[in-house]
């Protein structure tokens, strides 16, 4: 897995792919690349080479792969190999990873509910007409980019003004004061490869706790983590969706003999729309009471609890 097992996102997928498969007798080897907490490029490969080592001495019958980094520094050394893939949570082209066409690979793309998402950010504040989108240097953005901008040309209402790389804390700060008084919201996409003023990742915690206490603008993202942490909304990707999706698809390469070149890679569909109520009161939002009939919604903040 590209992040650590115990990272929601990445634990909700395992279990959802587990759970189609329960009723086999699989065994499992785990190997976390880690990336969300350390995204030093050399320290990813050297994991990477001892995810290698594993699958070389093991040889499974099946590679379940989640998430961009795993592609990127592993799975793309064995695109038509003759060890099956399946993939979930992937948001760049699969063509960038060679996936397209090879035999032995299918999987879940990670499609984010970039309109219903805006639709639900204007129903909480609907004079938004400047959008500011936040990324930091992780690969899985430039597909994310990819389809905000296609996405946006629905809304003519609405312009991005301003795609900003953050590097540093302190770059992220300086951005958001300015965006204070020059957008109408943020897109809260890029907050993990974040580095302190000595070069360590910063837990993206930080980062989520800081915009809640410094910003009064209206943040939107595409994921229940970042909603628990203070995002005012999203229409978020289910983790278990992607899980599952992958999950039968491995059925049918073990239990059907069925070729995974064969089994076309396709998004997952479903999203959950909510809000976190804190983060609205905060910013001054009191939802209509058929959004809050139809959202999910999270009182409080994942450091509060």
């Amino acid at each position: 897995m590209s992040y650590h097992a115990s990272w929601k996102w990445n634990r909700e997928q395992f279990q959802g792919f587990k759970s189609v498969l329960s009723d086999l007798d699989v065994e499992y080897r785990v190997v976390e690349l880690d990336t969300k907490r350390n995204s030093n490029p050399s320290e990813i490969k050297t994991k990477a080479v001892q995810a290698e080592r594993i699958i070389e001495a093991w040889r499974p019958h099946l590679i379940y792969a989640n998430d961009d980094n795993a592609q990127k520094y592993l799975i793309q050394k064995y695109v038509n190999s003759d060890i099956p893939i399946v993939f979930s949570a992937v948001n760049r082209d699969p063509s960038e990873y060679d996936f397209v066409g090879a035999d032995n690979v299918t999987g879940v793309m990670e499609y984010e509910h970039i309109n219903p998402t805006i639709r639900l950010l204007l129903q909480l504040s609907p004079g938004i007409k400047r959008i500011a989108v936040i990324v930091d240097s992780d690969p899985t953005w430039k597909g994310v980019m990819g389809r905000i901008r296609s996405d946006i040309r629905d809304f003519p209402e609405i312009e991005i003004t301003e795609w900003i790389l953050i590097e540093t804390l302190q770059q992220f700060k300086d951005k958001v004061r300015y965006l204070q008084d020059s957008v109408d919201a943020i897109a809260m996409l890029g907050v993990f490869n974040i580095k302190d003023e000595n070069g360590s990742d910063v837990d993206y915690e930080v980062i989520q706790r800081w915009i809640v206490e410094n910003s009064r603008l209206p943040d939107f993202s595409f994921w229940q983590s970042r909603v628990e942490r203070g995002t005012l909304c999203a229409v978020a990707v289910s983790g278990r969706e992607q899980g599952l999706l992958a999950g039968d698809m491995a059925r049918r390469i073990l239990l059907e003999g069925t070729s995974p070149g064969s089994i076309p890679i396709r998004p997952s569909s479903n999203g959950i729309p909510m809000i976190n109520l804190q983060r609205a009161s905060m910013l001054g939002i009191k939802p209509d009471v058929n959004i809050l009939l139809t959202s999910d919604t999270i009182r409080g903040y994942a450091w509060d609890r």
